[in-house]
């Protein structure tokens, strides 16, 4: 019976020392002064889901009642906008980017905030040109939101 518990011990060791770190994932704010995601509500649900799945790609659990917790705000949106032209040729580039900053909350002492920056970039090239009304790409800015979140929690060394 000895040795049982002792074999037992030994293969549920790796288990328990390889355990994660819970995370409860708090407000997400949105401080973006100007442009359409100006205090867009949506944007700050879309960025709490990019985090939860983030952190849970890392192999952290989520837990509501966790002492951890994560606060975001976003600080920073734009889409930088270049384009050349020669003749009936034509290349835009479009690069969308994200500016953030985290910080955690650790039994209700704030450590020091990280700020991280996502960016996505879609360049098209035609032969004639076609104006689209300056719209968003919903993938770019999916894919700098990724980028932004991956940093954050990169960053936070969680």
């Amino acid at each position: 019976m000895k040795q049982f518990l002792i074999t037992l011990g030994i293969f549920l060791l790796p288990f328990v020392a390889t355990a994660q770190q819970v995370i409860q994932i708090g407000e997400v704010e949105n401080n973006i002064k100007l442009g359409p995601y100006a205090n867009n509500r949506d944007l700050a649900f879309g960025v709490q889901n990019i985090l939860e799945e983030v952190i849970q790609d890392k192999g952290h659990d989520l837990s509501p009642t966790s002492e951890t917790v994560l606060h975001v705000e976003l600080l920073y949106f734009d889409v930088k906008k270049t384009n050349v032209q020669l003749a009936v040729y034509s290349k835009n580039t479009e690069a969308t980017e994200i500016i953030a900053r985290a910080y955690l909350v650790i039994k209700g002492k704030k450590k020091k905030p990280v700020v991280a920056k996502g960016q996505a970039k879609s360049i098209s090239t035609a032969t004639l040109i076609i104006d689209k009304g300056g719209k968003f790409s919903q993938s770019d800015v999916s894919a700098a939101l990724k980028k932004v979140c991956e940093q954050l929690i990169d960053k936070l060394k969680l």
